[in-house]
């Protein structure tokens, strides 16, 4: 979740938009990341709702990293949140949950880097339709 010191929560979780969404997602709008919302559902429900309506999600190994320099924060970590977008995308994942993001202050300049881990959900009880 983007709080209003414009950080972001680790373990909230993002998804890009797509037509094919399950009904019972609720998708916040404060999105620092065009084309992405966070999903609000309360997260011990989350698994058990999703299994209910027939869809799967699952968390990819490995972490993701990027980081941006810039002279603005909210545009540096909008910038590494780009970056890590597009590769969950390029990992065909359509979300990732945040482990922890940090800023580093230069006189002048920040450093925001974006840890996650890629996640997947789609409808159906296999992974990738396969």
């Amino acid at each position: 979740m983007t709080n209003a010191t414009g950080t972001m929560d680790p373990g909230s979780v993002y998804i890009e938009h797509s037509a094919n969404l399950p009904k019972f997602l609720q998708l916040g709008s404060d999105s620092l990341l065009k084309g992405w919302s966070e999903i609000t559902n309360v997260r011990s429900r989350l698994e058990a709702e999703t299994t209910k309506a027939g869809w799967i999600s699952f968390f990819m190994a490995g972490k993701v990293e990027k980081f941006a320099l810039g002279f603005d924060r909210q545009k540096t970590l909008r910038v590494a949140l780009n970056r890590l977008a597009k590769c969950v995308r390029s990992a065909k994942c359509n979300s990732f949950e945040i482990m922890r993001v940090t800023t580093e202050r230069f006189p002048g300049l920040f450093r925001v880097t974006v840890v996650a881990h890629a996640r997947h959900l789609q409808e159906g009880l296999v992974c990738f339709g396969k």
